[in-house]
């Protein structure tokens, strides 16, 4: 996915500025996509550059004037292009740095990989319940209702799948207690 394209989807919404943006986005889609909010502000000016969002300076009284940006129709058109021509085997495409040591963590002592893999659980563990909180706040009403609860449900499997796929490997590493199975070493 292109933050680009994320960043034209939340303009759907109504106007905002980079810090809305990003607060938006680290509040929604920020549990299957991260972005910095320098990252906005460098992708909102490329975009205004193309032609896919406009900005006006709002100002303020008590703070600072704001930068405010709304969708072009030319960023309407990329929007739906990027949504329509999306080519779904993209999604199979697994880079993952966790795995890469993983499969060579034979080199270091089993405890690391252990302690490793306990740190990452309760990261996921974390931000399952985070899922779970957000699936619950998702208000009936909202248009969009249906695709938001359909991405969080994505979430919260995909949480739940790294949690058992920790226990499942740190029981065959003996990190839960139990004496190791068998791990080459």
């Amino acid at each position: 996915m292109s933050l680009k394209h994320g960043l034209l989807g939340f303009l759907t919404y109504g106007d905002m500025s980079g810090y809305d943006l990003e607060k938006l986005f680290s509040q929604s889609i920020g549990h299957f996509w991260s972005a910095k909010i320098s990252q906005v502000y460098r992708d909102l000016t490329t975009m205004e550059k193309t032609g896919w969002v406009a900005s006006e300076m709002v100002v303020q009284t008590g703070k600072p004037n704001k930068k405010v940006f709304k969708i072009t129709e030319g960023g309407q058109q990329e929007l739906e292009r990027w949504l329509l021509e999306y080519d779904v085997s993209q999604a199979l495409e697994i880079r993952v740095g966790l795995l890469m040591r993983m499969f060579f963590s034979k080199r270091v002592p089993v405890q690391a990989t252990i302690q490793m893999l306990g740190r990452f659980q309760h990261i996921c563990q974390k931000a399952l319940e985070g899922l779970q909180q957000a699936e619950r706040e998702v208000p009936k009403e909202n248009p969009d209702y249906f695709y938001i609860k359909t991405t969080l449900s994505y979430g919260r499997k995909y949480y739940q799948m790294q949690i058992e796929w920790c226990e499942e490997t740190l029981h065959l590493l003996g990190g839960d207690g139990q004496e190791a199975h068998h791990i080459g070493q």
